[in-house]
């Protein structure tokens, strides 16, 4: 859906669209490995944190 707006945007040709999925797909999943070692690390800090945010609406 990221690569079909990118394309749409600035009026790429359709081709152009399966380079951008290829380059949204590789930073996903390189951003995922990059960050796992850090939420394995610091899991309780992680979840804390997010139950604070999640609790200020209630």
């Amino acid at each position: 859906m990221i690569a079909l707006k990118l394309t749409e945007n600035f009026g790429m040709s359709s081709q152009i669209q399966f380079v951008f999925s290829a380059l949204v797909a590789s930073v996903t999943v390189g951003g995922k490995a990059a960050t796992k070692q850090i939420a394995k690390q610091n899991s309780t800090v992680i979840v804390a944190f997010v139950s604070k945010i999640i609790n200020l609406d209630k």
